[in-house]
């Protein structure tokens, strides 16, 4: 059977092998094997040139960035215990916390020991205070001894040798009284110093949120060691911008309050609008690429830092133009002068060498080799070859 009916074939095999084939058998067979031929051939989506407004505009990259970040340190060194409602790991990245809220304590048994020593030792140093120096009964006998002198030398019972010499015992006794009240009161300030000191350390153990924003960064499970002045959290101001990246060759075409058109993956079906709010001076030093910032004129109510995709900062437009999808390109190469196209006429893949004007991310420009109303092909462009049949599905078809 020729391989064209070869399809048909379990058709034929219930006709009698004798007598003339009925002719609406033959029609139904026809239309079944065009109806199948046409099926067989790989669907192609197409997009018909139509007229427009032309953009230039420069490509970039995008990333979505907290506008301000606080890395919160630990103020000591000890075994971190996270505070209630907090996480170890990613499960509490993106939480919500105020400012002075609890976020960890870190356990310091060798601070909590110290300061319990401390009031000890303040405790016996005011004891001490209260009782007074050692030599205080010494000077009250000595002040006695020499009251007693001066009586009897007002009698002529003593001599003036052993008045002097009682008198010095007194002022001996009395310097070494207040040397030794000096001494107990330096040890009593000390000791209160060191227990303060000791306070404000266990103090420090207490880690709060700096600011009202977003947890980004959890650094240790719970129960971990930390040391002093690591970071264990880092909390973002809940705003965010879009940072992008530009080639060296555009950047001198960027300035503040350009307007942008920026697609992010993350919300493949929605177009953004943003302006430019600045332009850093310097490259990138590992891409030699130029940072410009920008905001989003349209933010969506979800819009989380880490975000990415692309941008067109906008330098031209021109109306009435012949407009294709960029991503109709072969190579996607829109700053090249020429570019190639599938086109399909009726049914065939047929490559074509076009000439293309002002692009963005969106569409390009066609000036030369491609007509108002012809379709080319614009996804899946690996998939066709040269000269193959397709199933034609226009994309946006013209109804006028």
């Amino acid at each position: 059977m020729n391989k064209l009916f070869a399809p048909l074939a379990p058709l034929f095999n219930l006709l009698p092998k004798q007598g003339r084939i009925p002719s609406l058998v033959i029609v139904t067979a026809a239309l079944a094997l065009g109806v199948w031929s046409y099926l067989s051939r790989p669907a192609a989506e197409l997009y018909q040139a139509k007229k427009g407004t032309a953009i230039a505009a420069i490509y970039g990259t995008v990333r979505i960035e907290w506008t301000y970040s606080v890395p919160v340190r630990a103020r000591n060194n000890g075994y971190i215990q996270l505070a209630a409602g907090i996480i170890s790991g990613q499960a509490s990245i993106g939480m919500r916390v105020k400012k002075d809220q609890p976020l960890a304590t870190i356990v310091d048994e060798t601070t909590s020991r110290a300061l319990t020593q401390a009031k000890i030792d303040l405790e016996a140093a005011l004891a001490k205070q209260r009782i007074g120096p050692e030599d205080t009964s010494a000077l009250h006998s000595s002040q006695d001894s020499l009251d007693r002198t001066e009586k009897l030398n007002a009698m002529g019972g003593v001599s003036q040798a052993q008045l002097a010499q009682a008198k010095d015992d007194v002022q001996k006794n009395t310097d070494l009284v207040n040397a030794e009240k000096v001494e107990l009161d330096k040890t009593v300030d000390t000791c209160q110093q060191t227990l303060k000191t000791l306070q404000d350390q266990l103090q420090q153990t207490d880690i709060r949120a700096p600011i009202d924003g977003v947890l980004t960064q959890i650094s240790n499970n719970d129960g971990e060691l930390v040391q002093e002045n690591s970071t264990v959290f880092v909390v973002a101001q809940g705003s965010t911008y879009v940072s992008g990246q530009v080639n060296e060759e555009d950047v001198g075409e960027i300035h503040e309050k350009m307007q942008a058109r920026v697609r992010l993956y993350s919300f493949p079906n929605d177009n953004f609008t943003a302006t430019v709010s600045s332009v850093l001076p310097y490259p990138d030093p590992m891409t030699q690429r130029y940072t410009v910032t920008l905001t989003l004129d349209n933010p969506p109510p979800n819009l989380m830092a880490g975000m990415t995709g692309e941008r067109n900062d906008i330098i031209g437009e021109r109306s009435d133009a012949l407009l294709i999808p960029t991503r109709a390109l072969l190579g996607s190469q829109p700053n090249a002068s020429e570019n190639k196209v599938y086109v399909v006429d009726g049914a065939t893949v047929t490559p074509r060498i076009v000439q293309t004007g002002y692009h963005s991310l969106e569409t390009t420009e066609i000036v030369g080799g491609l007509d108002e109303g012809e379709r080319v092909v614009v996804s899946d462009l690996d998939l066709f070859s040269p000269g193959e049949r397709v199933r034609p599905i226009v994309i946006n078809p013209d109804h006028k």
